[in-house]
């Protein structure tokens, strides 16, 4: 993020440090029927979009090398990430042409894809290199592995189902993502696991700095506060700052001072299904994704080190640790709650307030794609 635009967003904040208790507001508060997070056809909806949609899958990172590969989900389907030795990114179903196996698991390097069940290769753009004794079948091996749509910008990669992806698929966001240099940070670790929680409760979650001096008292509540939030939309997507208390060293008639990310996590939301947060020294990537029923959530959370970090392994291990713990036990578990609850007559709507604007413009995008 360049200066200047962070010295715009501390000003900000500052008006809000002087008016007391103030965070950015959206206009009016917003009702949202429970039945969005419960009902089957708005779910089948859903997952259409997911399955369709541009949709980050990782950062460069994920592909280090020439000869990387990665196994992503997109919506329900498992899709393969491969980066060849001139660096071009390719995306294809991971599904062999033969007999439907899937090819890959998790992630690694190497020449050519093959699958398991019969030995079928393949080359890392998905075309198709061999088959294992030739002999019994008819023709040459042209049977390529369907390919997906891909686009690596601004360290971040896309993977669409089926729908081209558009040029500029941050509508605006790169502006200030693109000064991270985040094609350089390196994949530390990644976890994937299932909650009873619909899909968008793990996005709501990250929507609004309100509940960290509650639901987090003893763990990010001394770091961050609750107030002094901004927001921003970009396009469909949007960027939430949330004030980290160091802020409170500075004096709020300042507004000469330029340097805000020190005191700062900066959220990404880049719809339909991606929350991306800038911490002080590293990156980390939530996806969300619909299980089997309304209410069940895939979750895949990630961390990425910036290339100029000497700091030891162990050190990120304890940070990822943390934040899969932290949001497990707290936030995650929480929306178990609350998805339960929606089950029952206690209400047919929630309340989205004036100082969530993030929260509701996330799901006003997400109708928008919907309709």
């Amino acid at each position: 993020m360049h200066a200047e635009r962070q010295g715009e967003l501390l000003a900000r904040i500052n008006a809000h440090r002087r008016a007391g208790r103030a965070t950015d507001e959206a206009d009016a508060t917003m009702r949202v029927a429970t039945a969005t997070y419960t009902d089957p056809g708005r779910l089948a909806a859903e997952r259409s979009l997911l399955d369709r949609a541009p949709t980050v899958v990782g950062l460069s990172g994920l592909l280090p090398t020439n000869g990387s590969y990665a196994t992503v989900d997109v919506g329900g389907a498992s899709v393969i990430v491969t980066r060849d030795r001139d660096r071009r990114v390719s995306a294809m179903f991971n599904v062999c042409r033969h007999r439907g196996s899937e090819i890959t698991v998790g992630c690694g390097e190497t020449a050519r894809l093959t699958c398991p069940y019969h030995g079928w290769t393949y080359h890392l753009d998905g075309t198709s290199a061999a088959r294992r004794r030739p002999e019994y079948f008819d023709g040459t091996p042209t049977e390529s592995l369907t390919p997906l749509p891909v686009l690596e910008q601004h360290g971040l990669i896309w993977v669409s189902g089926d729908a081209d992806i558009p040029a500029n698929p941050l509508q605006g966001a790169e502006d200030e993502l693109a000064p991270f240099d985040l094609a350089g940070y390196r994949l530390f670790e990644s976890t994937t696991f299932s909650r009873p929680i619909n899909w968008k409760l793990a996005v709501d979650t990250f929507c609004e700095a309100y509940h960290l001096s509650t639901l987090h008292r003893n763990t990010l509540a001394p770091m961050i506060h609750d107030d002094f939030s901004l927001f921003d939309p970009a396009g469909m997507h949007g960027r939430m700052v949330s004030t980290r208390r160091s802020i409170d060293d500075l004096d709020p008639t300042d507004d000469t001072t330029s340097d805000l990310l020190p005191h700062a996590t900066i959220l990404w939301f880049l719809v339909p299904n991606t929350v991306l947060i800038h911490q002080q020294d590293h990156v980390q990537l939530y996806q969300s994704r619909p299980g089997a029923t309304a209410d069940e959530a895939h979750l895949t959370v990630s961390l990425y080190t910036p290339p100029s970090s000497d700091r030891p392994d162990r050190y990120w291990a304890k940070n990822f640790e943390l934040l899969v713990n932290v949001t497990d036990t707290e936030d995650f578990a929480t929306a178990a709650g609350i998805q339960r609850g929606y089950h029952t007559s206690a209400q047919d709507h929630v309340v989205f307030g004036r100082n969530e604007p993030a929260l509701q413009h996330f799901h006003r995008s997400l109708d928008s794609l919907l309709e």
